[in-house]
């Protein structure tokens, strides 16, 4: 496993212990006995290419792992997507484990939902690769930056920290990157957040995935 999947796997059980140690929660879930049994090996290359995309795989876990932040105008689509395809959403629980209805083969996934950067984290766990699939054609957006930090002027920003590290780190960045140039030029973006966009961007990335 390279640097940046084991980086992105800590990542990862890291946001479950936090998750799953959140007030209302009953009892830890045992993401691994979940999914035990499942067969789930690998996800299509368009998994790791679309957006949202998988996080790299576990070998703990038959299932994909994927995360990213959506606006609330796009939490309805979100739903109506998943509904879809055989899973019912309960916007109102912060964690769930939802099996896909009228599914002999038993697939499920795990869902999370955290409110944060005034839209909502979406963390999950699925064996069936419809439910990305489907949450990749629905061109889901997170809220733009200056929704999500009001409070900020980027133009003062140097060096990125905490909040705002993993922000454009594990959220923005990866929805940007997933653009084509017309659609991030399409952005309702303030000047300086652009600026500051094109600032940070690491350079060895090219501008926009498509």
């Amino acid at each position: 496993m390279s640097d940046n999947g084991y980086i992105m796997n800590t990542w990862w059980r890291v946001i479950f212990e936090k998750l799953l140690g959140k007030k209302g929660v009953s009892s830890p879930l045992d993401i691994e006995a979940i999914f035990n049994g499942s067969g789930f090996i690998a996800a299509q290359a368009q998994g790791y290419r679309g957006y949202p995309a998988c996080l790299p795989l576990d070998a703990g876990i038959e299932a994909y792992l994927a995360r990213f932040l959506v606006s609330k105008g796009y939490m309805e689509r979100l739903t109506l997507a998943l509904s879809q395809i055989g899973y019912q959403v309960c916007p109102e629980l912060n964690t769930q484990v939802i099996e896909r209805s009228d599914d002999p083969s038993d697939r499920k996934m795990v869902l999370f939902l955290h409110p944060s950067f005034a839209g909502t984290v979406i963390s999950f766990a699925s064996d069936d690769l419809d439910v990305i699939d489907a949450l990749q054609q629905t061109r889901l957006e997170p809220p733009l930056p200056a929704d999500s930090f009001p409070w900020i002027d980027p133009e003062d920003l140097g060096s990125l920290q905490g909040d705002m590290e993993y922000w454009w780190t594990y959220l923005w960045l990866p929805f940007w990157l997933s653009l084509s140039q017309e659609r991030q030029s399409a952005l309702d973006l303030e000047p300086e957040w652009r600026e500051f966009i094109v600032m940070h961007q690491p350079h060895d990335i090219p501008a926009s995935a498509g």
